[in-house]
């Protein structure tokens, strides 16, 4: 078995940010569709909702991602890190 003793915060951070930002395209265009086949495509709200949802989820993701990796570093220090065991 092997421990994963820290997680480099800053590298972490930024790869679960652009992974959520990703994520949040995809929520902003099912809710956009929905959006459009209820209000129509000439509301000014879909094109600003389009583009604040994936900055929204990508920069909640980054600095989500860094407290977490924080809170998880000091207690790994302390405490142990999760084990993994390396496949044979």
């Amino acid at each position: 078995m092997q421990q994963i003793k820290s997680f480099g915060v800053l590298q972490t951070s930024k790869v679960m940010g652009v992974i959520d930002f990703f994520l949040g395209v995809l929520i902003a265009i099912g809710f956009m569709l929905r959006f459009v086949a209820r209000h129509g495509l000439h509301h000014p709200r879909v094109l600003v909702f389009f583009l604040f949802v994936p900055v929204l989820y990508g920069v909640g993701g980054f600095v989500i991602t860094a407290i977490f990796c924080g809170i998880y570093n000091r207690i790994a220090s302390r405490l142990g890190g999760i084990e993994i065991e390396r496949a044979p």
